[in-house]
């Protein structure tokens, strides 16, 4: 247990707030090859996507009708760029339910592994929570080594619940996992 406390401290939800992070945060990260996690701010700069050659977009914060306008993007925002997007409607609040997005979110990471942004507000919570799922469904990733591995690149802070929903419940990853083979 105190492996997994200091791993989920690490990632930014320590007890007490850490004064000086190992990692500072960064608009948008390579987090594997090809692979980025970034903020909306990245997600609505046209220019910046095409210089980073950008082929696809998870967005995990979805649409503005539901957000109050907080990012406006659509696959509509993203036709002219020949980008294939996909989003999920995800609220970084405390007892949201994610698992039902978790394996379509990670099969569309997993077939886009060409130049791929996954995006939500910030850049910390739900993009990293879509993409550790990715990382243990298709790289049969324990949790804490999934962590490890995109902490290292970036810094991040998912919200506890989406963690529970690992720690707490490894079976809905065992079972995405048979559905996948």
């Amino acid at each position: 247990k105190s492996f997994q406390k200091n791993r989920v401290e690490r990632i930014g939800i320590p007890a007490q707030p850490d004064p000086e992070p190992s990692l500072q945060w960064t608009p948008v990260t390579e987090v594997w090859p090809s692979v980025f996690i970034g903020n909306e701010e990245t997600a609505m700069d046209r220019v910046k996507l095409k210089e980073m050659g950008i082929t696809h977009i998870l967005n995990t914060v979805a649409y503005k009708e539901y957000l109050q306008g907080k990012i406006d993007t659509k696959a509509e925002y993203y036709q002219e760029m020949n980008i294939t997007y996909y989003g999920v409607l995800v609220m970084d609040e405390h007892r949201f339910d994610i698992s039902k997005d978790l394996f379509p979110a990670s099969e569309f990471i997993h077939k886009a592994l060409n130049r791929l942004l996954v995006h939500c507000i910030d850049g910390v919570s739900r993009s990293a929570t879509f993409f550790l799922a990715y990382l243990m469904i298709h790289h049969e990733m324990l949790l804490e080594d999934a962590i490890d591995h995109v902490i290292d690149k970036r810094w991040i802070r998912p919200n506890r619940d989406f963690l529970n929903i690992y720690q707490l419940c490894p079976t809905v990853i065992s079972c995405l996992r048979m559905t996948l083979f």
